[in-house]
């Protein structure tokens, strides 16, 4: 009888192993169609860029290479964004501070 019911337990187990490994492949699918989606959507701006500035005398390398530069620029805006941001929270926390000091002084 223990045997038939560890058996059952391993089913159990197997299945909700199987059933994880089913979302994490498709939260992984969903991952990588977002991730193509945004390289399609810089390789579109980019190839619209070139055919603007130069008609059709642009190659494919080309294309890559400045949507690439997009990217690149994009991700350092981002990160400056962050960082100003960190720097007006650091800035009033001080301020804060500093008004609380003088307050106390006072």
């Amino acid at each position: 009888m223990s045997n038939l019911i560890d058996t059952y337990n391993n089913m159990l187990e197997n299945r909700v192993d199987e059933e994880a490994e089913v979302v994490k492949e498709a939260e992984a699918t969903q991952e990588t169609d977002e991730q193509f989606e945004v390289l399609s959507k810089y390789a579109e701006a980019a190839d619209g860029l070139l055919a603007d500035e130069f008609g059709d005398d642009y190659n494919e390398e080309d294309v890559e290479k400045l949507a690439s530069l997009m990217i690149d620029y994009d991700v350092e805006q981002e990160e400056a964004l962050t960082k100003v941001a960190e720097f007006e929270q650091a800035g009033q926390i001080m301020a804060h501070a500093f008004a609380e000091e003088l307050d106390r002084l006072s």
